[in-house]
């Protein structure tokens, strides 16, 4: 059987870390990136899982999925880590979960850098909760701007927090250039960080850095996915 600690210390995130120079900083963007359907979502989850799991807090905010559809991902991938992991107190890392993870929901046209301020300013007020990671899952690259992102680069610094984000890449758009970033996020690229990309071959889904802390495509961390549970495994 295995202890929530060892699962921590055993996630192939932490390989993931090595492969991008010590994985993202508080303040630093994460994106990861695929076309739809490939499992970005449940990514953004594992991510956060590991993060919970490792005791520290995070902010899941979903701009195109229902509260209840969330929490399900992270039910479902984490039962599945149970019960791949052998853990040995199930129980116990649902109430960890459970209890530092908050799920903030906006309807597209609802969504602000403001709005998101005051969310996280009533959290630390009221609940004296400030997140280590916060998940923006769902934003519009093609109909944002490069101010509103560096805004949430700006409050996630302010925060003190790690931002982890999705990206949906445009269908039939030309393959990025050797070293460029896949559309929409061309513009985007001085403020990303560290930007991942989702891709199915051969019965997997295959992780790949197309930049990590300024280096171009600096190469696969040596990862791939479980097309089911999008949980990640070593090669």
């Amino acid at each position: 059987m295995t202890c929530i600690a060892e699962i921590h210390e055993r996630s192939p995130l932490r390989v993931l870390d090595r492969s991008i120079h010590g994985g993202l900083g508080r303040g630093d963007l994460g994106v990861v990136c695929s076309h739809a359907g490939a499992g970005k979502t449940a990514f953004l989850v594992g991510v956060a899982l590991d993060v919970l799991l490792g005791g520290c807090r995070a902010l899941h905010v979903a701009l195109d999925h229902p509260v209840d559809r969330v929490r399900n991902y992270y039910d479902e991938i984490l039962a599945e880590m149970s019960r791949v992991e052998r853990l040995e107190k199930p129980a116990d890392a649902r109430l960890l979960v459970e209890r530092n993870r908050r799920i903030h929901i906006y309807q597209r046209g609802a969504f602000s850098v403001e709005a998101l301020a005051r969310s996280l300013t009533f959290l630390r007020s009221h609940t004296d909760v400030r997140p280590d990671l916060i998940v923006v899952d769902g934003y519009d690259w093609s109909h944002g701007s490069e101010t509103e992102v560096a805004a949430l680069k700006d409050l996630a610094r302010s925060e003190d927090a790690v931002l982890w984000m999705s990206a949906t890449l445009d269908q039939g758009a030309a393959a990025a250039p050797q070293g460029g970033f896949p559309e929409p996020l061309g513009r985007y690229d001085a403020m990303i960080n560290v930007l991942l990309r989702l891709k199915g071959a051969d019965g997997t889904v295959h992780l790949s850095v197309l930049e990590g802390h300024g280096d171009s495509a600096p190469g696969s961390p040596g990862l791939d996915l479980d097309p089911t549970t999008l949980l990640l495994v070593k090669r």
